[in-house]
Parts: structure tokens; sequence; C-alpha cells
């Protein structure tokens, strides 16, 4: 079938030398004209209809008992890049609604400045939180930029309870830390051992903007490794989400936690190589969905097109 316009083009033509018919051929060709017309006009409301429901649909219930919630960081760059990312993680809540959503640090680059707050958060994840999905974010090296942080730390979307803290939902417990240098690292490790201690949560998941465990650019960071890994162990974190790197990876298991990075949410690309640590290593686009349910810990990658890069039962409880 010829497109409407094609179609109106075509008629209009033949009317314009209808002078040579006679008045009932013009009359019979008029009457054809315009049904053509007025049925390609219903065809395509229909298909609009059709559309305008689609995306009206409501997101699937939640499962009882299940606790869901997306991964990303080194998100500011307020590009195409971010936004297609934004756009999938606002399809992925369509399809089953997540509890809420861990940014790994790096929120706004180049340097944390709050003027670009619109572009690197507001627009890329305007369908997220006009569902009203929490984000709870951490510091990255590019965010202590601009004031040390703290204009990100009192934008209340931002959901910054401090430079550390903690997020109890559900089952999951996560545990918010600052990992740059200048970081007060005496006050947040005592607070990070007491909290540890003190949580009951059968999940207990650490975000960080540095990584510990990699096969990017940074490599294994041993200095991280030894204030927080034995700690996370002792106390039973299964999970470890982390950005700094511009790539994605799951570990495999090491000491019983996985370690987890979401760096691919908008800043440029670096390539990565996997290791014999890496479970999965790529250099795409992309974010992490997990679900903690009764018994499994699931982690599921998406790229930029929507298409699973990864997926894996990361931590089981007996």
């Amino acid at each position: 079938m010829q497109p409407i316009a094609h179609r109106l083009v075509s008629s209009h033509r033949a009317c314009a030398n209808l002078w040579r018919f006679p008045s009932v051929l013009f009359v019979m060709l008029r009457r054809r004209f315009l049904q053509s017309v007025a049925a390609g006009a219903l065809l395509s409301l229909a298909f609009a209809d059709h559309g305008s429901q689609a995306q009206l649909q409501p997101p699937a219930p939640p499962s009882p008992g299940v606790t869901r919630f997306l991964a990303v960081a080194d998100v500011g760059s307020g590009d195409a890049n971010q936004r297609a990312v934004g756009a999938q993680m606002a399809v992925v809540h369509r399809r089953q609604p997540v509890d809420l959503v861990v940014l790994g640090g790096d929120n706004i680059y180049p340097s944390g400045d709050m003027r670009l707050i619109g572009k690197t958060f507001e627009q890329p994840y305007a369908e997220l939180l006009a569902a009203k999905v929490p984000f709870h974010a951490v510091l990255g090296n590019h965010d202590i930029r601009t004031e040390n942080g703290l204009p990100q730390l009192a934008y209340r979307p931002y959901g910054m309870k401090g430079r550390f803290y903690s997020v109890r939902k559900g089952d999951v417990e996560f545990f918010m830390l600052d990992t740059n240098g200048n970081a007060p690292w005496s006050q947040q490790l005592a607070w990070f051992r007491s909290a540890l201690s003190a949580s009951k949560a059968p999940w207990k998941v650490v975000v960080g903007h540095h990584p510990i465990y990699s096969s990017g650019f940074y490599g294994n960071n041993s200095a991280l490794r030894e204030k927080l890994s034995s700690l996370m162990q002792r106390h039973g974190v299964q999970l470890y989400i982390n950005g700094h790197e511009h790539n994605y990876e799951r570990s495999k298991p090491i000491d019983g936690i996985t370690y987890l990075v979401v760096g691919a949410g908008g800043a440029s690309l670096r390539p990565v190589l996997p290791t014999a640590q890496s479970a999965k290593a790529v250099s795409v686009f992309s974010f992490a969905e997990i679900e903690a349910g009764a018994k499994a810990l699931t982690v599921t990658a998406w790229d930029r097109n929507g298409k699973q890069i990864d997926r894996a039962v990361i931590a089981t409880k007996p």
C-alpha cells in the first residue's frame, strides 16, 4: 500500500487533468479519492491509538518479598549515550518495577558542577524520577572537584544522607561509601564496621566509586582491598558495586563477594581485557539490574540498545 501522502499527490495530479474526462467519470474518481483518504486516515488513527495504549500500560506488579534495583556509574556526560542508557533503565522499570537506583559516582562531569544537573541527571532519568523511583548516590573523584562534593550532598534527589550512609530496602541493606582519597577514612571505617555488625539484612551490598578488583584501566586496588575486603568478608557482604572503570565487569566470587563494575553509564568507554578473575567483562554502554529474592541474588546487565549482555546468579542463601 502506498503512503497516504504519495496517494494524495498522485490523486491531485490525476484530478488536475480531469478536464479531459466526462463529468460522470470525474464524480467516480472523486468519490474513490475521498474514500481512499478516509480509509488511510482511519488506519493512521488506529495505529496511533494502539501505540498510545501500549505506552500507557501500567508496569507489572512488584513480586512480593523481592527487592529490585538498578546500578550504574560514571553517568554524568549529559550526552546521547547517557540518555540511551537512561531510557533502557526506564524500560526495565516499566517491564517490572524497581525499588531504587544506586549511582556509583562521577555523577556530573567534568567537575561536579551542579549547573549541569539538568542534562546529567534530571533529563536522562526523567521517566524514573516521574515514577518516584528513589536514587541513592555516592561521590566520585570528579564530583569532589566542586566544593568537595558538598553541593551534591545537599541535592535531595541524589538521596545522599552524608558522605557515607546506609539504606535498607526489603531484605537488602546498602552501605554507601566515599572511596575518594580525601574521605574521612578513620570515621568512615569505624561507622562501616559498626553498621555491618549491626545489620540483620540477609543481603548486604556495598557501593563505592573506586574498584577493588578490576580488569580495566586502573586494575586491582590493593589499598582499598586492605581497607574494605576483610570487613566485608567477615560480615557476609555478597556484592560490591563500583564505577571509575568505564566498562562493565562482573568478577567471579572472590572470598564469597562478587565485584561488579558498572561504570559504563555515559562517560567515554575504555577497553577492558578479561582476566582470570573475570566472569564477564565488556566495554559497552550499560547498566545492571539486580534482584534480591528469597533464595538468590541475580544480576542482569543491559546495553544502551536493550540487549542483554550478562546474567548470573551471584549468591544464594541456604
